[in-house]
């Protein structure tokens, strides 16, 4: 059996919710000396054709970002219980966790069509702060939401 090549190449990002930003910040660079961070609302301003489920939505989210070698630390502060963070922060009793992991494609449309070609779906997408955002309907399969982007995002930027 001749081994597939692999869809995904590096690991971005963790996304992980959590119930208070600033106080999950604190624990982060006095327990582990994880940081600096950097801070940032996503909503309407900064986030364009956003849809869940395939359906028009906008929501915000406050989140702080570093990085740990290569790969970037994304703290989420769902700012509504109704939005995707908000339902993830509820379904685990408002203990917070690994939400996605953002993970780096050779072929970003490439790997959109196979998800679909596989009766998969994006469960969100958009364009935050310029780069096209995908997250695949991938934890039935391996445990996790998958996100893919189009680019990097930019922690200078943020």
């Amino acid at each position: 059996m001749s081994r597939k090549q692999p869809t995904f190449t590096q690991t971005m990002q963790l996304g992980i919710v959590v119930p208070d930003l600033e106080a999950a910040v604190r624990a982060y660079e006095e327990q582990y000396g994880i940081g600096p961070w950097d801070f940032m609302e996503i909503g309407p301003e900064n986030a364009e054709n956003v849809l869940v489920d395939g359906q028009p939505a906008q929501w915000k989210s406050r989140i702080a970002m570093t990085m740990v070698g290569g790969v970037m630390w994304e703290l989420i502060e769902p700012q509504d219980e109704a939005d995707m963070f908000g339902r993830f922060l509820a379904e685990r009793g408002g203990v917070g966790g690994v939400h996605h992991v953002a993970v780096r494609t050779p072929d970003f449309r490439q790997a959109l069509a196979n998800q679909a070609a596989r009766g998969g779906r994006s469960i969100l997408s958009g364009s935050f702060t310029g780069i096209e955002v995908h997250y695949l309907d991938s934890a039935p399969d391996i445990g996790v939401i998958l996100e893919v982007f189009s680019g990097m995002p930019d922690l200078a930027g943020a």
